[in-house]
């Protein structure tokens, strides 16, 4: 292994031939104009800040590449790749002039891929990769409107490509408005799902239900457009539910009650941070979780109430920070963990031998409230 990193000076002083070399680390080398050395077995290559390199064919051994802040073009990228028969793990960093991948052997080989400011990349054409089983796309350009692109570019006999995809993490979509899928179209394999930053996205796909049936993690962040879940539920085998900043979808569930809890019968964690919802958390719905052991909610300033008769008999640990106005919260069942912070009327009602709350609480094992733990 050989790690070379922030050496401005260096020019030209870097060994030609390492036979045996795994993986090499190249960091922040702004005048090293030299070819990279020949490395037979290396398996690993990280290229960060060296745009004076010269590049050449990768060895067809090399599984892992990642490149950062680099002036690389789609070409040179191809010509990199070119004899790349093994690669299964590529990441591409703030590299402003690549547009799209290429279309060689890496499309049949390649199982994680992350594009991050990557401002002209197109990435209609990525879910034709094969073998991916992992991708993340973060702040491109075209990345809001690629989301339509996507299930025109699954036609055919291209539903089979995303029977590998594992996890999908898609970020600061801006312009995004509609997430559409083909009829026919299931990602079998899919378990996870993160979107995050869509300010214009306004729904989820209708159908994801069926599209996702395999889908354990749903996370929604910063998603302020958002007015609801699909009329036709979420999917059926959902464990966990992360609501945060998105807080049209979040009145949907809390206020308006449009959520269908009882098809997720499978869930055993759900939580909502960054409302600003003005209500009671009063949605009996929570009733029908009867896997729910972990229910978080954290920076509700204006969230008022929890109903005793809210929660599932499942639940062993609820967590509780920056809700000042809450009050009340639901009498906690034997053996269940309760942790407060930043709640000052909740607090105070629930405060050792003092608080009217503390009879209801007094049982539980294990209490934290206000950073003191009581056991």
């Amino acid at each position: 292994e050989l790690r070379i990193r922030d050496c401005p000076k260096l020019i030209k002083s870097i060994p030609k031939h390492l036979p045996s070399l795994k993986k090499l680390v190249i960091a922040k080398c702004e005048k090293l104009e030299c070819f990279l050395p020949r490395t037979p077995s290396i398996c690993e290559l990280e290229l960060n800040e060296c745009n004076a390199l010269q590049l050449e064919p990768l060895p067809c051994g090399l599984r892992k590449l990642g490149i950062v802040g680099s002036n690389l073009n789609d070409s040179i990228l191809e010509q990199m790749l070119q004899h790349c028969t093994h690669l299964d793990k590529l990441t591409i960093l703030n590299c402003s002039d690549i547009r799209s991948l290429p279309e060689g052997s890496v499309s049949t080989t390649l199982e994680k891929l992350r594009i991050n400011q990557c401002k002209a990349f197109d990435h209609s054409k990525t879910f034709l990769y094969t073998s991916l089983e992992s991708l993340e796309i973060r702040d491109t350009k075209c990345g809001c409107e690629e989301l339509k692109f996507i299930s025109a570019a699954l036609e055919g006999s291209h539903h089979q490509h995303l029977t590998c995809l594992d996890s999908l993490e898609i970020w600061f979509c801006q312009n995004l408005i509609s997430f559409q899928i083909e009829d026919g179209l299931v990602v079998t394999n899919l378990t996870q799902l993160v979107l995050r930053n869509y300010k214009s996205l306004k729904s989820l796909p209708e159908q994801m239900h069926s599209v996702f049936p395999s889908l354990k993690y749903l996370e929604i962040g910063d998603c302020s457009e958002i007015e609801r879940v699909p009329k036709e539920g979420l999917p059926s085998k959902l464990k966990v539910i992360a609501i945060s900043r998105s807080d049209k979808l979040i009145e949907s569930l809390i206020r308006k009650r449009e959520w269908s809890l009882h098809t997720i019968p499978s869930l055993t964690a759900f939580g909502i941070d960054g409302s600003e919802v003005e209500s009671s958390l009063e949605y009996k719905g929570f009733q029908h979780l009867t896997s729910l052991c972990d229910l978080n909610i954290y920076s509700c300033p204006k969230l008022q109430s929890m109903p005793p008769n809210m929660l599932p008999h499942s639940l062993s640990c609820l967590s509780i920070c920056g809700c000042p106005l809450l009050e009340k919260r639901c009498k906690k069942e034997k053996g269940k963990d309760l942790s407060i912070s930043n709640c000052p009327l909740l607090e105070e009602r629930c405060e050792k031998e003092k608080g009217k709350d503390w009879a209801n609480i007094s049982h539980i094992p294990v209490i934290k409230i206000g950073g003191e733990v009581m056991i």
